[in-house]
């Protein structure tokens, strides 16, 4: 079963070990070589904090359960710091082909809530295999160009 970024976006974060509400989930990090979901932020601004994807022990239609509160921690590095900061979010992010067409925005991803893999993109009205995502930045995503670029 699959489940959708935007869907996502706003769920509660709970800990399993003591069911207490965390925060909501603000951006989910992808690491783009892998198309992998890495961690989820939770909260915005300066308040954000990072859950790694390992320390998620449930991703619910209601809820994302984490191991427990020791799960959250501050971003780190630049690349964290982007993320939390929402540089780095897919979601309405201008989307360009490797041959330099502008395709759309991402409208939502598609992803695997068991493994956080991701399944595929959702540009205006097309879907593209994740499997295509070559590169995102806080400019724009960069995707394989489809077959029918040429039309």
């Amino acid at each position: 079963m699959s489940d959708r970024f935007t869907e996502a976006v706003g769920r509660r974060l709970v800990s399993r070990a003591s069911a207490e509400e965390l925060g909501n989930l603000s951006h989910l990090v992808v690491d783009v070589k892998r198309r992998q979901i890495t961690s989820l932020v939770v909260g915005k601004g300066r308040k954000a904090t990072v859950v790694d994807w390992d320390k998620v022990s449930g991703f619910g239609p209601d809820a994302v359960m984490v191991v427990d509160e020791s799960a959250l921690r501050s971003p780190e590095g630049d690349h964290e710091q982007a993320a939390a900061g929402g540089k780095l979010e897919l979601l309405g992010k201008r989307t360009l082909s490797d041959m330099g067409n502008e395709l759309g925005p991402v409208s939502d991803v598609v992803f695997d809530p068991e493994k956080g893999g991701l399944e595929t993109l959702v540009i205006g009205d097309r879907e593209v295999e994740a499997s295509s995502l070559l590169g995102a930045g806080s400019y724009a995503v960069v995707v394989r160009a489809p077959a029918d670029a040429g039309s």
